[in-house]
């Protein structure tokens, strides 16, 4: 039998350990600063180029497929999702899950769908300058307010405002991540959580639910995650059950969804979600702990393959993010240490003397993590934490 052959658009390259033990090759288009040597040196074919120019990267892989046809084409990548699925579309191949894509890309169409079938309530508006979000936080009572991008990513362009003075501020720092109108949502209280998906012909399964830890209002980027979710059995029950839904309403067919919420005093609701597996490594603990391996299960979705078996490591697992803003690193030690510390699988670091950081806007601002696993949830982010503060990090203000 012909081995089969994927087209990746994007990705961070977590992807290929993947392929390589379900022995399927792979093709990819690949954005400059995420370049790497395994990529090229394995790929049957590969561009670098930008992969958000549909144009180029349909006549890309239209000449490919002509010359070494595609089975299938995949992205878990928040800017591949919408060309994987126009490929596949193009091409007639698996990986096509257009709809869904368009519905959770696209912020205000998600809460457009959701308000067409009265589900997830959420009062907000899509506003083109700051007079009509002056407006609509007035018919909340006051606010607060959040303000988002209707399309980004990344926690990017992303603010609370609780007051008509912040809004004016905070209006102009979301537009520095966006052009064109902002959407404005009443903020909701509550803990957030994440919930990894996957689905296969239209049938959704929960691998795991995700507590999130996050900077200080009036930001939101994640700074740690910790799996499973320590939730009573209602709780889990009604976000569950939320998200399945939510996949039926978009069409969600193959592949995994990243959705995000909080538990607010009138039950889960929904915050937004991606059909890709969540960042930060999420995708890796859920892994850890459930044995869901989001992206081979995919990929063998899509090919037709024998599904990868389920084996958990790890009752829990914990990731905490090194998250300087705003100092210079003067000293860095205790990398060894912390490397070594009980529970850690991994730590990345890129903190060095003489760095100088500006304010931490979005995830890509942080400096690296150490990942851990433990017996259950607590174990897990005890030993994250111990581990993180063993590194010893000298700083100076800017």
């Amino acid at each position: 039998m012909a081995q089969k052959h994927v087209l990746l658009v994007g990705g961070p390259g977590s992807e290929l350990d993947k392929l390589d033990r379900l022995g399927v090759r792979f093709s990819m288009m690949q954005i400059p600063e995420r370049v790497a040597a395994r990529q090229y040196t394995s790929a049957a074919h590969y561009a670098v180029l930008d992969y958000r120019d549909l144009d180029e990267v349909l006549a890309v892989a239209r000449a490919w497929h002509r010359v070494d046809p595609f089975d299938a084409v995949a992205s878990f990548t928040e800017y591949g999702l919408y060309p994987a699925s126009r490929v596949a579309r193009e091409l007639g191949i698996a990986g096509d899950n257009l709809t869904a894509v368009e519905l959770t890309r696209d912020k205000v169409r998600t809460r457009e769908l959701l308000d067409r079938h009265g589900l997830s309530p959420v009062r907000h508006r899509l506003c083109a300058g700051v007079e009509e979000a002056r407006a609509f936080l007035r018919e909340l009572g006051g606010g607060p307010v959040v303000l988002k991008p209707r399309d980004g990513g990344l926690s990017e362009g992303v603010y609370l405002a609780e007051s008509e003075e912040e809004l004016a501020e905070r209006w102009e720092w979301s537009l520095r991540a966006a052009d064109g109108p902002l959407l404005v949502e009443e903020f909701l209280t509550g803990p957030e959580f994440s919930v990894e998906s996957v689905s296969v012909g239209g049938r959704h399964e929960i691998a795991a639910v995700t507590e999130k830890v996050t900077t200080d209002l009036p930001r939101f980027v994640e700074t740690g995650h910790q799996v499973p979710a320590r939730l009573d059995d209602a709780s889990r029950t009604a976000v569950e059950e939320l998200v399945t839904r939510f996949l039926t309403l978009i069409g969600q067919r193959d592949g995994p969804v990243h959705t995000e919420l909080r538990l607010t005093a009138s039950g889960p609701r929904l915050i937004e979600a991606q059909t890709r597996v969540g960042g930060d490594q999420i995708w890796e603990l859920c892994e850890l702990v459930s044995g869901v391996d989001l992206m081979a299960e995919t990929f063998a979705a899509l090919l037709g393959l024998p599904r990868p078996p389920r084996t958990p490591v790890a009752g829990g697992a914990a990731i905490r993010f090194f998250s300087y803003e705003n100092v210079r690193i003067l000293g860095v030690d205790g990398l060894s240490e912390a490397r070594t510390a009980p529970g850690v699988l991994r730590l990345l670091c890129t903190l060095e003397p003489g760095q100088e950081l500006g304010p931490l806007t979005s995830s890509t601002a942080r400096q690296g993590y150490v990942l851990c696993t433990g017996a259950d949830t607590a174990g897990a982010m005890a030993a994250a934490e111990r581990a993180h503060d063993l590194v010893k990090v000298v700083t100076q203000p800017l």
